[in-house]
């Protein structure tokens, strides 16, 4: 199919630049941003699909890099509680509850949660990985699914071997899929030994794939591996030889100076979830000024919404650059166009990012527009994204997904009677 967005108040493409009064043309994942009349373009209208563009923006899909979408299952179960009990009474022991029918369900779940807020590439990390996957496909979202690895062991398999076959063989069955990419996710340095990473990283290594990870996301994981093994969680992982261009760690909250200098050298990309690190209390702040100028390659993650408690990439933005502002005193870090970026970061998961939101500009919160940028990164929220276009297939047109309501509220039923053994 050929789509032509007429009549664009603005687009922004993916290096920033913003265009004023233009048209879109959507040609087998090739876009344009112009003013094109079908007969000059020689545009094939038996299969062509306009949308009108009057009083919207145009921009570049977001991207959710760190994320744990069957949570979705968990959402508000628990606020308010000190990590580690949240952790033991609440998290999982509903997660041990968990079986592939509720993962699968919680995923769709997820995934319509991300289409809705315009998000179109994600990189997870969970349990029953497979139905994830599935889950991920039949949504039309592009996700690298990781597959968890945790030294003793999870719902879906009993011990580390098994882990470890399954991540493999999970990794080959799927690995020439073009829309998900399959990927390997140790857990953390403080649940997955030497050898468990080093195996982890063979694997990754062996397929080409994504390594993604926790690391450093509380003060006491850090405290008690320098207490330990008398070195901190970056410099541990990059001894491992783990850190590189196909590794994603998340969280990165109490690192120094010298590990963000490590991050960025060894190209390994970050997931800033700060959102989720304000929840749990983390403490720190991530150094965000420090991993720029050291010039890191850093994306924009919800973690799972037990801990968030949405998957709203627009409000994470909105939510870092003033985290960072506050924290260092001043209003020029965390800029528009720096958020911006790491919202739409979906090459740092492996993907390009061709796909197309349209934010409808016509609520009183948008207007009026001295800079839309601005009203983008600190008026919108993912409520305001209208159409979301994936891979040059429209999954969300005026606000509503293409699947029929029978599709999306047998999945609601279906998540509503998962939740109820949660009670």
């Amino acid at each position: 199919m050929t789509i032509l967005i007429t009549n664009l108040s603005y687009s922004i493409d993916n290096n920033l630049n913003v265009y004023k009064d233009v048209d879109i043309l959507i040609d087998n994942n090739n876009i344009k941003i112009g003013k094109f009349l079908m007969e000059k373009e020689n545009i094939n209208q038996k299969d062509l699909k306009i949308i009108d563009g009057k009083n919207k923006c145009a921009m570049p899909g977001l991207t959710n890099t760190h994320t744990h979408i069957p949570m979705t299952l968990l959402r508000g179960i628990s606020d308010d509680m000190i990590l580690q009990d949240w952790l033991k009474e609440k998290i999982w022991v509903n997660e041990a509850k968990l079986t592939k029918e509720a993962v699968y369900y919680g995923s769709l779940l997820g995934c319509l949660e991300m289409l809705r807020f315009g998000i179109t590439s994600f990189n997870d990390m969970y349990f029953f990985s497979e139905e994830i996957l599935k889950a991920t496909k039949e949504i039309g979202l592009k996700g690298t699914i990781c597959y968890p690895i945790i030294d003793f062991g999870t719902p879906e398999h009993d011990n580390l071997d098994k882990l470890l076959n399954g991540a493999e063989n999970f990794i080959k069955k799927y690995k020439d899929e073009k829309t998900v990419k399959p990927a390997i996710a140790p857990h953390a340095p403080y649940t997955c030994s030497e050898n468990t990473y080093i195996k982890c990283k063979e694997i990754a290594n062996k397929y080409n794939t994504i390594l993604h990870t926790h690391i450093s996301e509380t003060r006491y994981e850090v405290v008690e591996m320098e207490n330990n093994k008398n070195i901190r969680p970056v410099d541990y992982l990059n001894n491992l030889n783990i850190l590189d261009k196909n590794t994603i760690v998340a969280h990165c909250v109490w690192i120094t100076k010298d590990e963000a200098k490590t991050l960025a050298k060894t190209e390994t990309k970050i997931s800033h979830c700060s959102t989720s690190n304000m929840k749990l209390a983390s403490g720190g702040v991530m150094p965000l000024v420090e991993l720029l100028q050291h010039g890191a390659n850093i994306s924009l993650g919800t973690d799972g919404v037990a801990s968030n408690n949405n998957m709203d990439i627009l409000e994470q933005m909105k939510i870092t650059s003033l985290l960072h502002k506050a924290h260092r005193w001043d209003p020029t870090v965390a800029d528009i166009d720096t958020v911006l970026k790491m919202g739409i970061n979906s090459q740092s998961i492996g993907f390009e990012n061709n796909d197309i939101i349209l934010i409808d500009l016509g609520a009183p919160h948008m207007r009026p527009i001295h800079n839309i940028k601005s009203n983008i990164v600190y008026s919108a929220n993912g409520n305001d994204v209208d159409t979301v276009i994936v891979n040059g297939k429209i999954l969300m047109e005026n606000k509503k997904f293409i699947f029929e309501d029978a599709v999306i509220n047998n999945i609601y039923n279906k998540v509503n009677k998962i939740v109820e053994k949660f009670i």
